[in-house]
Formats: C-alpha cells, structure tokens, sequence
C-alpha cells in the first residue's frame, strides 16, 4: 500500500486547531465544497455521508479516532484500499503540526503516479482550506 503525508506547522495551540477540523461530523467547519453532511452510528461504524457540488454523494466510515486524529475509509472504483487521517501534532509552546495522511492501493497499478499525484493536489487543497478557516490563509 502506497503512503502519502503532508505536514504544516500551525501557530497555535492543538486543542485551538483540532476544535476547527477536527469534528468527523462538522467537516463543513473547514470544508468550503462540502454543500451538506450528516453522520449516523451504523452497525460498521460512524458513517459521514457528504454531499458535494452537483449532488454528488460520498459515504465515509470512520476506522480510528483519538484524541487529535481520526482515520476513515471509503469505496472507491479506482481502489483496492484507500484510508485518510487527519491528524494534529502538538508542538511547542503555542504551535503544533496539521498532519494529512493518505494510505492507498490503485486497482490499476500503472495509475500509481497519476494516484499520487492527484492524492497530493487532494491533502494540500484541504491543507489549504482548513488554514484559511483557522485564520491563517
């Protein structure tokens, strides 16, 4: 399985960030594409469903949470396994690290560098945006 991370560090506190994206059911807190969520407790787990531009909907289920990360997984037709974190590290006095990491295996292996490629556009997009709602960007 192929294993992507981006990392930034962030001039505040983890609790003060992990507040703003750290939510499974409150993604729109930072998530500006999101058009509509809601989350339900199902026999697999908690599921995030997220409703995106042109009525398109992806279902999420989250695998592992803690106190400043949470992992999730999804279906996708372009793969045989897909896992998303996100993570905040806490740093020194005041800072810590937003952490995004991706685990994936593409169905078609010659698509692993267009996989990677797209996974990266993919964690700094949502980088980008959860700066800009933490007043940063």
């Amino acid at each position: 399985m192929q294993e992507l991370t981006v990392r930034e560090d962030i001039p505040l506190t983890a609790d003060a960030v992990w507040a703003v994206i750290g939510d499974f059911s409150g993604i729109r807190k930072w998530a500006g594409l999101v058009e509509a969520e809601s989350t339900e407790v199902t026999p697999k787990g908690k599921v995030r469903t997220l409703t995106m531009p042109g009525g398109r909907t992806v279902s999420e289920l989250m695998t592992d949470e803690g106190p400043h990360h949470y992992t999730y997984t999804l279906d996708r037709p372009d793969m045989d396994a897909y896992f998303s974190t996100v993570s905040v590290e806490p740093g020194g006095h005041a800072s810590c690290a937003i952490v995004l990491r991706v685990r994936f295996q593409p169905k078609d292996a010659s698509q692993l560098e267009a996989a990677t490629e797209g996974m990266t556009k993919f964690c700094r997009g949502n980088l980008k945006a959860m700066k800009r709602a933490l007043g940063l960007a």
